[in-house]
Formats: structure tokens, C-alpha cells, sequence
């Protein structure tokens, strides 16, 4: 049981660091700082991205394709083939995500046109890129430690701690989607301009 729930806080711990660097990136490139769409500061898919990559792929110096194992005939290649994967997977599911809700609840919810490399809309080479080198940077450092901290915690503080967690990220996913449907809108909560931060007006001079 401490291991689901450990698995838990990881989830929840990405989730919010997702939205963290979304808005990094929104601050950074056009000016401003919101909800991403979500009441909580946690964007879930993060979340489960980064679980479903670690079940299907595992570690980059020791990747598996679901139960098969790869051998490598280093822990480069291992870590090369593995931002390779990574990257497709980021690649495909944000075209496939940027089109179901395009079509589903009538959003265009973001649009990479403008970057170069882009593939359709909704993905390019440089942000998928990116995204991957974030991602095999973060399962090669920090995911093991992390989840090996997460497993001193006491059982029952750790499940007071992430059950909770998890239940409100579900619902308040489940939530935004239902009111993106309905309102064929993006949903706002909150928004921050960051055009007078001096890293900005630093970035676009």
C-alpha cells in the first residue's frame, strides 16, 4: 500500500510541477501567468504521463519496452533511444489531445503555428524536444530518490497525504473538462501579466 500511495505523491508532485513550467513558459513567451484551465495548481495529464512513461519504459540507463527487457550496449544509447520514445509519445498525444478537444468541446487550447518544426498545431520538434529533455532529466535524477523519500514516510501520513490529493486532482480534471465542454471555452479562474517582469521585457526587446 505505501508504494501506491508513494506513487501517488509522485503523481501529484509532476502534476504541480507541470504547472509550474507551463506557466514559466506562458510568463516567459507571452507574457502572463494563469490557471492553465484548472482550479487546483496541478495539471494531472503531467501527472499520469510521467507514470504511464515509467511503467512502459522505465528508466533511461535501464529501459524496457512494457515487460520486455532492452539491452543496450551502453547507458548512452539506453538514454538516447529513450528521449527518442519519449519524445513521440509527447509528439502524439499532444496532437491528439490538441485535436479531441478542438473537436469535442470546439477550443483551440493552444498553437505552436508560429515556432518552427511544427507539426500541425498542436506540436512542434523544438517544445516536444524540450519537454523530453525536462522529462529523461527528471526519471534519470530524481524520480528514484524521490519515490525512495516518499517511502520513509509513515504509511498512514503518506495516505492522509496523497489519497486526498489525488481525489481532488481527479475531480477538478474531470470538472474543467466538463465546463470546457460546456461552456466551448477555456476555463479562467485567474490571470497574472508579466509583461513588466525584467526577465520578459528582457526576453522581447
Amino acid at each position: 500500500m505505501k508504494n501506491l500511495f508513494a506513487f501517488f505523491m509522485l503523481i501529484a508532485l509532476v502534476s504541480f510541477l507541470g504547472f509550474a513550467v507551463e506557466n514559466l513558459w506562458t510568463a516567459a513567451t507571452k507574457g502572463f501567468m494563469d490557471n492553465k484551465n484548472m482550479t487546483l495548481p496541478f495539471l494531472l495529464g503531467y501527472g499520469l504521463a510521467v507514470a504511464a512513461m515509467y511503467l512502459l519504459f522505465g528508466l533511461p540507463r535501464k529501459m524496457h519496452l512494457g515487460p520486455i527487457k532492452l539491452d543496450f550496449e551502453s547507458e548512452a544509447v539506453s538514454i538516447i533511444f529513450y528521449f527518442i520514445m519519449i519524445m513521440l509519445c509527447i509528439c502524439v498525444g499532444e496532437i491528439i489531445l490538441g485535436f479531441a478537444v478542438e473537436k469535442i468541446c470546439g477550443i483551440e487550447w493552444w498553437n505552436y503555428t508560429a515556432l518552427p518544426l511544427h507539426i500541425t498545431k498542436y506540436t512542434s520538434i523544438p517544445t516536444s524536444a524540450g519537454f523530453s529533455l525536462i522529462i529523461v532529466h527528471f526519471m534519470d535524477n530524481i524520480f528514484v530518490p524521490l519515490f525512495e523519500f516518499l517511502q520513509t514516510w509513515h504509511v498512514a501520513a503518506l495516505g492522509a497525504v496523497a489519497v486526498p490529493l489525488m481525489l481532488l486532482m481527479t475531480v477538478d480534471f474531470f470538472r474543467s473538462g466538463y465546463l470546457m465542454y460546456k461552456n466551448k471555452s477555456l476555463l479562467r479562474v485567474w490571470r497574472r501579466e508579466t509583461t513588466k517582469n525584467r526577465i520578459y521585457r528582457a526576453l522581447h526587446k
